[in-house]
């Protein structure tokens, strides 16, 4: 320890502000747009080949076709958003106004607050595209798979997506959040998405004790339902509490009697089918 010659110890308060210099330069370094989709990739991958070798639901003849039809909507999604969103969302995470530009508050109780401001905008947003009827248009397109797996996950109408990522840019803007700790709430966010909708089971004890922090993929399983009465519940993402707060928490005794998709929507199952949905009575 190095003191002055007043007798304080200058090495050890160093060290103590080093601290979150040190922890930036981590998240900085670690949380790049590359390492984020890496992440999400990995899972990906991982799941589909669990569901592959210890499906939960068992008998689908037609897996590729499944897939494939799932991904085209993705590829499809990925490219408008790239081309017309990433400059929005680059220009909303470098504003000079926003609340953490005008108050001071620790490095690590930033990225905390950030997570937890975009979890519960994410619940919001969800209870709304299933209470507003334009807006359930678009997102019923996600509910009506009939087969829910990993790549349901990311089965979104781009309609659906232009307004999320609207929402999601305001947001940014409002609370002048820093891109890393975006893209940390994105890459926890979009694991646990892949996770809850794979068609794999933690066990009824493990995901007990997971869905009491998380939502868990029974927890999700129950959302997915074609009954109203369980598709308009368990809306959470990532921290299970906001359900429980909300009052929106279901679970079922037995998973396996689920039924997913949508009344009426079953056979649209087709790229262009699927773009065509908001359309459709």
């Amino acid at each position: 320890m190095c003191w002055d010659l007043n007798g304080n110890a200058l090495y050890h308060r160093r060290i103590n502000v080093d601290r979150f210099l040190i922890l930036e330069l981590v998240i900085n370094k670690m949380f790049t747009v590359i390492h984020k989709n890496i992440l999400v990739l990995s899972t990906l991958l991982i799941l589909l080949t669990i569901e592959a070798v210890f499906p939960y639901f068992g008998g689908w003849t037609s897996k590729v076709k499944h897939i494939s039809q799932n991904a085209a909507i993705v590829i499809f999604n990925a490219v408008i958003i790239n081309f017309l969103f990433v400059p929005l969302i680059v220009l909303s995470t470098n504003t000079p106004f926003g609340l953490f530009n005008q108050i001071k508050v620790s490095y690590a109780l930033e990225i905390f607050l950030s997570i937890l401001i975009l979890d519960f905008v994410s619940y919001f947003m969800h209870v709304l595209y299933h209470k507003v009827p334009l807006m359930w248009r678009f997102h019923k397109m996600h509910h009506s798979d009939t087969a829910m797996d990993v790549t349901t996950a990311a089965r979104f109408h781009i309609g659906e997506h232009v307004i999320s990522l609207s929402v999601r840019a305001l947001v940014y803007a409002i609370f002048a959040m820093k891109l890393e700790f975006i893209l940390i709430s994105e890459s926890i966010f979009l694991v646990n998405v892949l996770l809850q909708h794979s068609n794999i089971t933690l066990t009824e004890p493990i995901d007990r004790i997971y869905r009491i922090f998380f939502t868990s993929p029974n927890m999700h399983k129950v959302h997915h339902s074609n009954k109203e009465a369980e598709t308009d519940s368990n809306y959470t993402s990532v921290f299970s509490f906001w359900d429980r707060l909300f009052r929106t928490y279901t679970i079922v005794k037995n998973p396996k009697k689920i039924i997913y998709g949508v009344k009426g929507l079953e056979k649209e199952q087709s790229f262009i089918s699927m773009l065509m949905t908001p359309f459709k009575k």
